[in-house]
């Protein structure tokens, strides 16, 4: 067991990982698991831990969706209760030691070292992944990376905060309209009201393969485990030049997704 806590942790300083870096991670445990078979979801947390201290930070989104809606029944957030919606490792992480969770009813975080300096439990911006979000802070402090384990651009939560700092045609506009979504998110502390309600992220996949083909970015690859660590500052400005002037690349292909052929409709 040792063994394999000792490669995982290889693999992340391989990767660039590196003492007070801020990072923000999105996994697929499925898939860490398929090459470090006898690790442990917290061995995995515990290394990333010990590798950015508590003078960094680390942050997963632990979204749940708690959207109110205008027919049938909806979840009410509970910061304490209410489980990830966004994969094991988040759900991991945010019952971890020294975690605090932001209390956005739709787009929660896991916080951890010192991010909890600025950000505190009571962050709940009207804009869920833009202006005052967990989002905005990484992209305004240096030394802030985006860490994938396992996991592509369609689950690249930064690529929405890129949708709106571009003002994508359909920034302000809800594609979940025919799920009876509304634009209010709902928490045992009462409604707040969205500026923006996140679309799919399914096509964000072209925005990484625009970077690859253009060596923007490097994937490393260990036993079949695809992995990024990328910079925020790089993928800020190079998302904002493919997100301003490609933006028709962000939708899924016509007839496979209600979301984006919504947008197509009305904006395209």
């Amino acid at each position: 067991m040792e063994k394999i806590y000792t490669e995982l942790k290889s693999l992340l300083l391989n990767l660039g990982l590196k003492e007070s870096s801020h990072i923000i991670v999105h996994s697929s445990f499925n898939r860490i698991n398929s090459v470090f078979p006898q690790l442990k979801p917290i061995q995995t947390i515990d290394n990333l831990k010990e590798i950015i201290t508590s003078s960094g930070s680390i942050v997963f989104p632990t979204f749940t969706y708690c959207f109110k809606r205008s027919a049938g029944d909806y979840e009410i957030y509970c910061s304490i209760n209410s489980k990830s919606k966004v994969g094991f490792l988040s759900e991991t992480f945010r019952l971890s030691d020294s975690v605090v969770r932001t209390s956005s009813p739709t787009h929660s975080f896991g916080l951890w070292g010192r991010i909890k300096n600025d950000i505190d439990a009571a962050n709940s911006p009207e804009s869920p992944l833009g202006k005052g979000s967990v989002l905005e802070w990484l992209s305004t402090n240096s030394n802030s990376y985006i860490l994938m384990l396992g996991t592509d651009f369609s689950s690249l939560t930064y690529g929405h905060y890129l949708e709106i700092e571009a003002r994508v045609p359909w920034c302000n506009y809800s594609p979940w309209d025919y799920l009876n979504i509304l634009p209010i998110g709902v928490s045992t502390n009462g409604e707040h009201r969205l500026k923006e309600i996140p679309g799919c992220a399914k096509s964000f996949c072209n925005f990484e393969k625009y970077l690859l083909e253009n060596n923007l970015i490097k994937k490393y690859e260990y036993e079949g485990l695809n992995s990024y660590l990328i910079s925020i500052k790089q993928l800020y400005d190079e998302g904002l030049k493919f997100f301003s002037e490609q933006y028709n690349k962000l939708l899924c292909p016509p007839s496979t997704c209600k979301a984006c052929d919504s947008r197509r409709r009305k904006f395209l």
